[in-house]
């Protein structure tokens, strides 16, 4: 936006999530883990889906 306001270039950015084209409550409730999830769940949710803890890490953002 700043680079925009100065003058320079300007772009669009298509909006909204493209990852998925509809939604399931039942599954993200059984696929999603519980904030109250500790560090051993946390770990076997992510190794049951194939990833590793460095990529729960990642994905985490933390």
């Amino acid at each position: 936006d700043f680079i925009s306001q100065l003058g320079g270039p300007s772009y669009t950015v298509p909006l909204g999530r493209r990852d998925s084209t509809s939604v399931s409550l039942s599954k993200a409730n059984r696929d999603l883990p519980p904030p109250t999830s500790d560090l051993t769940d946390l770990v076997g949710n992510f190794s049951r889906k194939g990833l590793s803890v460095t990529d729960m890490v990642a994905l985490s953002g933390n």
